[in-house]
């Protein structure tokens, strides 16, 4: 799973995208090595089901990057669907 971003302290939260992926468009985030705990949709900002939650200042900065770079990252999921490179946003 390749990353998208590194928005915050570089390597303790890192925005991941997995190739072919399943719908909805979302992000990975990892945090304190946790990868498949933390999926956000990426148009809606919804959280999916989790065992286990973000601390709350983290989800709300994850939250509000995810929002502006939504058109990014959209194209990034296309590309990731059709196997094209992933690239670092922001």
């Amino acid at each position: 799973m390749p990353p998208v971003s590194h928005p915050f302290k570089k390597g303790s939260l890192v925005i991941l995208m997995n190739y072919n992926d399943h719908a909805p468009p979302h992000v990975h985030v990892k945090y304190q090595n946790e990868v498949r705990s933390y999926r956000i949709e990426i148009r809606t900002r919804k959280w999916m089901k989790s065992k286990k939650a973000l601390p709350l200042p983290l989800k709300n900065l994850v939250e509000s990057w995810v929002e502006v770079h939504e058109t990014e990252l959209i194209e990034q999921w296309e590309n990731a669907q059709q196997n094209l490179s992933i690239s670092i946003i922001g």
